[in-house]
């Protein structure tokens, strides 16, 4: 039922921008706007020269979930001591600044809050909590293809650094580490620009964390995406993400922590030209997850923090551009 609900709140969002159709049907069709979902991927657009974009994502999970090659298990404690939780709330704050040419450059930096409720399996020294400022990230991006310069398709580039920004206390969620990333994005809008489709390929390179010794996993990320432009302020879509998180590894060793993740779903914006903003809401459902990472007790597996999934979770996006 919470699926059903989550589901029909961002359909009756789409339809209320439906009446609007009509008056439109002598303007110029209506173009899509931006995505929703926190992608960490390279978006096959630019900014124009001289435009500054600041975006804020918001990412809401309830983990309680122990996901093993796809199928669930409850997350409980050794010997019937609870089910083991974690409330995941992020904010990631964004800026992009058109160079020119095709060029821009851009940062994100998480914010991140995580509430533990369990027992000592889920963090090192039993912490309740991991929370504050994330390690940043910090891009060039180019678009090397354009539709509107003729190609068939949109395509960019992203060349970007792993910075560590983030607290690696016990309580923190820095990972310590530096790191290289490299992304490929490609879109195509058809139908006059009222429907898009996009996807991206993303390869983020993490090298040894504060933990001497242990090499942090790296990342690989396939997001796609097609959006549809309901009216000049709606637009109406199905977003999806898949991320795999190697091994990390401590002296040349595997920690056996990988972990593959699936989501996928719809998305609704408020597009508001005005203004140059736009709000967009997604639910983003588990099609498949499978965490590696144990706590063994005797010769039983428990889930720990880095094995609890969520069956769904909500994502927001605000954006304005100046």
């Amino acid at each position: 039922m919470k699926y059903l609900g989550v589901a029909g709140v961002l359909l009756g969002l789409s339809l209320l921008g439906v009446p609007a159709l009509a008056d439109e049907a002598k303007q110029p069709v209506p173009r899509v706007g931006q995505v929703v979902i926190e992608s960490m991927g390279p978006a096959s657009g630019t900014i124009p020269k001289g435009k500054l974009a600041t975006i804020v994502n918001y990412i809401h999970a309830d983990k309680h979930t122990w996901y093993k090659k796809g199928s669930r298990h409850t997350a409980k404690y050794p010997f019937n001591k609870g089910t083991q939780r974690n409330l995941h709330d992020r904010f990631v704050l964004k800026m992009r600044y058109g160079l020119g040419d095709g060029y821009d450059v851009r940062f994100a930096t998480p914010i991140v809050m995580n509430n533990f409720r369990a027992h000592s399996t889920l963090t090192p020294n039993s912490v309740s909590s991991k929370s504050g400022i994330g390690d940043t990230t910090f891009v060039l991006h180019k678009q090397f293809l354009s539709q509107r310069e003729g190609s068939p398709v949109d395509v960019a580039w992203d060349l970007g650094v792993w910075t560590p920004t983030g607290s690696t206390s016990d309580d923190g969620v820095g990972t310590g580490a530096w790191g290289a990333m490299a992304g490929l994005g490609v879109g195509h809008a058809f139908d006059g620009g009222r429907q898009f489709v996009e996807g991206e390929i993303m390869y983020l390179y993490r090298g040894v964390g504060h933990t001497s010794r242990v090499d942090v996993s790296d990342v690989f990320r396939l997001n796609g995406r097609y959006v549809y432009a309901l009216s000049q302020n709606w637009d109406m879509g199905v977003e999806t993400q898949f991320e795999y998180n190697t091994d990390s590894r401590r002296y040349g060793h595997s920690k056996d922590d990988a972990s593959t993740t699936w989501f996928a779903g719809p998305s609704v914006t408020l597009k508001l030209p005005e203004y140059n903003a736009s709000l967009g809401v997604s639910a983003q459902f588990s099609l498949y997850q499978n965490y590696d990472a144990v706590a063994r007790i005797g010769n039983v597996d428990y889930p720990t923090a880095a094995s609890l999934g969520e069956r769904w979770k909500l994502e927001a996006k605000l954006a304005i551009v100046f």
